[in-house]
């Protein structure tokens, strides 16, 4: 039988009761933070609602979009896109500046240090930057 205790860092320890003994574990990411990472790095090429099903593995790419932009008051471009069938469309949707980029990973870490799990590293942080010219603007 195992107990788990949380720390103050967020972090969970499962205490085996054999052996007194505890094993610090980090709790998985949630699958906002999962659809939040992705988005931003897509760079300046942006993602579509298949995009978030396809790689994600979450469906209502729309509502994570949308989302984003009520909380933290950003815009995204929308640029609509037919299928390759030729049926129907879907929205592509990408930041409109790199103002809005370093909200969202503000954002990310802010709640993985409240959640408990890993946020984005410096090294991340830069990769993702890097995505998004200085005076990149896409509207």
């Amino acid at each position: 039988m195992q107990n788990k205790t949380r720390t103050e860092a967020g972090i969970i320890e499962q205490v085996s009761a054999n052996d007194n003994t505890a094993i610090p574990t980090i709790r998985p990411a949630p699958k906002k933070h999962r659809a939040r990472c992705y988005m931003m790095r897509t760079g300046v090429e942006g993602w579509t609602e298949n995009d978030i099903l396809r790689y994600c593995r979450l469906s209502s790419g729309r509502n994570y979009a949308t989302e984003l932009e009520r909380r933290l008051d950003i815009h995204l471009e929308r640029i609509d896109e037919k299928n390759p069938d030729g049926i129907g469309s879907h929205l592509r949707y990408r930041f409109v500046c790199r103002g809005d980029v370093l909200r969202v990973i503000q954002l990310v870490n802010h709640n993985a240090s409240i959640g408990g799990y890993r946020g984005l590293s410096q090294q991340h942080i830069n990769d993702i930057l890097t995505l998004y010219p200085d005076a990149f603007t896409a509207a």
